[in-house]
């Protein structure tokens, strides 16, 4: 499987509370993000799939041998064991993260 891009509109609150509440596990927790300007994730893997999104700011997300920038209601479907890094803009990024896949439908 391989890293999916995908895009919601953040102003409408709706929206953003439908997503946050699909990307909730059967039991447990997602997390909340908060990366200072600049603030480095350096080269990983993780035995999870993620589902993240972007809720301010924004980030540099790096895998292979790409790059993309990822503003608010990006959505990153990462799938697991898939090196990656992330590089915080100069005003910092907030996201959310599911450690699963959430479908958008």
């Amino acid at each position: 499987m391989n890293i999916e891009f995908s895009h919601i509109d953040v102003s409408d609150k709706s929206a953003v509370y439908d997503l946050l509440y699909r990307m909730l596990p059967d039991q447990g927790c997602i997390e909340f993000q908060r990366d200072a300007a600049n603030k480095t994730h350096a080269w990983h893997q993780h035995q999870n799939s993620e589902t993240l999104l972007i809720i301010e700011g924004a980030l540099d997300f790096f895998y292979e041998d790409e790059v993309r920038t990822c503003w608010p209601g990006d959505i990153i479907y990462l799938p697991s064991m898939l090196r990656h890094q992330s590089v915080a803009s100069n005003n910092g990024c907030v996201y959310a993260i599911a450690t699963q896949l959430i479908a958008l439908s």
